[in-house]
């Protein structure tokens, strides 16, 4: 900076300004990122699971996998994997607990979570498997306790070894949760059948994920950005500005726009 400033007003000081400031937002972003990943990093197959950083306050109300109030006027749909590393950023580091604290607390929006498994494509199913795990919180009122627990023990390269049925079975004993009913619900994959289904019945719209639709409507973040706060947060805002019949299930494939309105793969977070 001393350099710079010494240059006077022939352009050259402005010009390395503004290198060093694009520096500097990149090297910003580059570290939020690392840090995501080091916390992440001590996640293993053994030993005891990691806490969650961010939990999910237990004081909003939710069924099932909708978090906050039933009548809320606007639905936000999530489309995630919990191997999905983008999908830890979007829950961790800002957009989703914004979106909690800001609109679903205050009893403006609701959230409802959808699982697309863009993982499984290595040809596993340990996203399959912690959305089953997930499904079976669920069954006890303990879906968004298992959210939190699941992104905290995600594998630091999205690896499978995170979440084997064994790994996911210590992971609902340090979640607190019934294990008389969780265990044969994951050993069985009580849940699978309807996964499946959720796989062929998402909007034709969600490429990769998160994924987000505001009332119906798929949030597209300019290209080349990812989809943070902002984009979701002024999306919201228009549906409270001019309200629109909320919607408490999943978008259907015929109410999304047409295909010529989708978002190409790069313009999702983490197009998988």
């Amino acid at each position: 900076m001393t350099r710079a400033s010494t240059r006077g007003s022939g352009g050259g000081g402005t010009n390395s300004l503004i290198l060093w400031s694009v520096v500097a937002v990149v090297v910003a972003v580059v570290v939020v990122v690392v840090l995501v990943f080091a916390s992440q990093s001590k996640s293993n197959t053994s030993g005891a699971p990691i806490p969650p950083g961010v939990v999910t306050p237990t004081t909003i109300a939710s069924t099932d996998r909708t978090l906050g109030n039933a009548n809320a006027p606007v639905t936000i749909d999530l489309y995630s994997d919990f191997r999905c590393s983008y999908c830890l950023i979007f829950a961790v580091e800002g957009t989703e607990k914004s979106l909690v604290d800001n609109y679903i607390a205050t009893g403006k929006a609701k959230l409802v979570y959808h699982d697309f498994l863009t993982i499984d494509s290595d040809g596993t199913n340990a996203s399959r498997d912690a959305a089953n795990a997930a499904w079976c919180a669920a069954d006890q009122g303990k879906f968004w306790t298992m959210h939190d627990w699941l992104y905290a023990n995600q594998g630091p390269t999205e690896d499978a070894s995170a979440f084997t049925k064994s790994r996911l079975s210590d992971i609902g004993k340090a979640a607190g949760l019934d294990m008389s009913k969780y265990q044969p619900c994951l050993d069985s994959g009580t849940h699978n059948d309807a996964i499946a289904a959720e796989q062929t019945n998402k909007p034709a719209e969600v490429k990769g994920t998160p994924a987000v639709y505001v009332n119906s409507k798929i949030v597209v973040p300019p290209t080349g950005k990812p989809l943070d706060y902002e984009y979701v947060q002024a999306a919201i805002d228009a549906a409270l500005a001019s309200p629109a019949p909320s919607v408490s299930a999943a978008p259907s494939a015929t109410a999304v726009p047409s295909a010529t309105a989708a978002p190409s793969v790069t313009a999702s977070a983490n197009p998988s």
